[in-house]
């Protein structure tokens, strides 16, 4: 009886032991940066096999309702996010995930070049 005890004991530490090994923390990194119009908050969740990100891009001046059509291009390590979109509220949301894909360096800064207007501004998104 206390063989099997034992042995039972010994099974359920071994497994606990073999996926505390196996499993990859989740890590989350935040990323900020701002220009003379703009200003932007990007998150990442990465795991082992996924990187989610989401954010915001804001426009820090006053007439918010008249922006109209806005260009971004948010540059990282292992890729891009190119959209055009028009802000609500003087606030453009950023939104990407990918799967199986390389991860950004949680030291290295995003390039951010924003187009509105007949205006360009370009500034980094540094980890925070």
């Amino acid at each position: 009886m206390k063989f099997r005890h034992l042995s039972l004991v010994m099974v359920f530490i071994c497994t606990l032991l073999f996926l505390a090994s196996c499993s990859e923390e989740d890590k989350s990194l935040r990323f900020e940066g701002e220009s003379d119009n703009w200003k932007s908050q990007y998150f990442l969740t990465q795991d082992k096999d996924r990187e989610n990100g989401e954010g915001s891009i804001i426009y820090k001046g006053s007439n918010k309702d008249n922006i109209g059509e806005v260009t971004y291009k948010i540059e990282g390590d292992n890729g891009n996010i190119d959209k055009t979109s028009t802000p609500v509220d003087g606030k453009l949301d950023i939104n990407d995930a990918c799967e199986g894909c390389a991860k950004q360096d949680s030291s290295k800064p995003f390039h951010v070049t924003i187009k509105w207007d007949g205006k360009t501004e370009e500034f980094e998104l540094k980890p925070k």
